[in-house]
């Protein structure tokens, strides 16, 4: 498009841009976790053709059990580096330990005293091709089995502490695009919720884990209750354990315009206390999941026969052949049916709600826009940020534009600085993100829903 009837466009945009809808956002991602197959990344390959659908987004966890595995466990980040290499739009979901178990603690982490070796694992993760991991940084830290609990009074420290992990490694590595999830339990308490988040800038995702199991005699569903009997069990267990929680983190991430995930769920077998072949759950949870209105950035099933619990559900056997039967049929028949009606991964042209930092900003001072935007094809973009009155006439203030090539799914950071002049006046402005073909030539999406204060 010629500047000329570009500003044009612009001007007549204005008018009307208060009444047009935010962007859609992209389906979830959907990922696995396999076990600790870092040596034999392939498996979600093999996961991938059961489930008839282009898994794109394994998960590893790291050990808990030395400083040099946080910093450099080169023989993971190697291997999943490679997998994620060979086809584009692949991620890693990684699981990052604050501290060795008894080697460390919160306290010592608030105060900064690790920022070095996570600034050196942001380097690693960077230099084995994994710069757009998305990090569960102290990952179930309201469950008392981590190393890192935030409870027992820790909660401030837990904050901190997240916060020292997420700045160092966003300093060692400004432009690898690493997305940070701040993941508790289902089943943490709302003033913990308060209490141990760090804050929005520190937090891409807000995720939960939770598994199909039940207490105070719901299970396990004792044999001779099938039928009606076995449902109304699971229905109930569901709408007093899972359905509130499940409420209470959508509460808490809508006003924060933050991103849900569940980087970890899954049935769970009876000897567990779980529901055993439940097919409502897996029902609910992808309801819940792929709902737009719930905002969930990515999920994970847990495809797994753990110590603690069964739950897989795919027939991949762990030399990546197709052997395994599992013992929940109809769970997996289920889940297999539920992605057969989904589109190709990628879904539509997506960008995020822009943020603004600091806040308030300063009239002719420099400030930062952040946001992304995923691409479902291969192509080239125009990105475009522009900055505008929050009221009419939405005068334009300030823009800065992108020109960036996209492999299919991927996502792109950006980081525009820009300036509100100090002829205009002080108030309230806002945020507008454009996308474009890579000639001008048409406006593919636009959302106007990121305000903010001038002083």
């Amino acid at each position: 498009m010629k500047l000329g009837l570009q500003k044009l466009f612009h001007a007549a945009l204005a008018l009307v841009a208060v009444a047009l809808p935010v962007a859609a956002q992209t389906q979830p991602l959907t990922g696995v976790y396999r076990g600790e197959i870092y040596n034999v990344p392939h498996l979600v390959n093999a996961y991938s053709a059961w489930l008839g659908y282009d898994v794109s987004m394994g998960q590893g966890h790291q050990p808990k059990d030395s400083w040099a595995n946080i910093e450099n466990p080169s023989w993971q980040l190697n291997a999943w580096g490679a997998w994620v290499r060979a086809k584009p739009g692949r991620r890693l979901n990684y699981s990052v330990s604050m501290f060795p178990s008894g080697q460390g603690s919160l306290s010592q982490c608030a105060t900064g005293a690790y920022d070095f070796r996570f600034r050196n694992l942001a380097n690693n993760l960077a230099n084995a091709g994994l710069q757009r991991s998305i990090l569960r940084v102290g990952w179930e830290f309201s469950g008392n089995w981590m190393p890192w609990y935030s409870g027992n009074g820790q909660q401030a420290n837990f904050a901190e502490c997240f916060r020292r992990i997420v700045t160092a490694m966003r300093t060692a590595q400004p432009n690898a695009g690493f997305e940070f999830d701040w993941n508790p339990n289902y089943d943490i308490s709302a003033a913990d919720l308060s209490a141990t988040y760090p804050g929005d800038a520190y937090v891409d995702y807000i995720g939960f884990d939770l598994y199909d199991q039940g207490w105070n005699g719901r299970y396990p569903i004792p044999s001779g209750c099938t039928g009606t009997c076995q449902q109304g069990r699971w229905q109930q267990n569901w709408d007093i354990q899972f359905a509130p929680a499940l409420a209470k983190f959508r509460s808490f991430a809508a006003p924060r315009g933050k991103r849900l995930s569940v980087p970890e769920w899954g049935v769970n077998d009876a000897a567990t206390t779980g529901g055993g072949d439940n097919t409502y759950f897996v029902q609910q949870m992808l309801s819940f999941i792929f709902d737009p209105a719930n905002n969930v950035g990515y999920h994970s099933y847990f495809d797994y026969q753990a110590p603690d619990g069964l739950h897989q559900l795919s027939n991949v056997d762990n030399n990546g052949g197709h052997t395994f039967q599992t013992q929940f049929p109809n769970a997996a028949a289920l889940f297999k049916s539920f992605y057969a009606n989904l589109p190709p991964p990628g879904g539509p042209l997506a960008a995020s709600k822009a943020t603004v930092t600091p806040s308030p900003v300063t009239r002719g001072q420099s400030f930062q826009v952040s946001g992304s935007v995923t691409s479902p094809t291969a192509q080239t973009l125009i990105v475009k940020y522009e900055i505008r009155t929050a009221a009419s006439p939405f005068t334009l203030v300030a823009e800065h534009f992108f020109s960036q090539s996209y492999s299919a799914g991927q996502t792109r950071t950006f980081t525009p600085a820009l300036v509100i002049p100090t002829s205009r006046p002080a108030g309230s402005y806002r945020v507008d993100t454009l996308v474009y073909t890579g000639n001008w030539s048409q406006t593919l999406l636009y959302r106007n829903d990121t305000t903010f204060t001038a002083n």
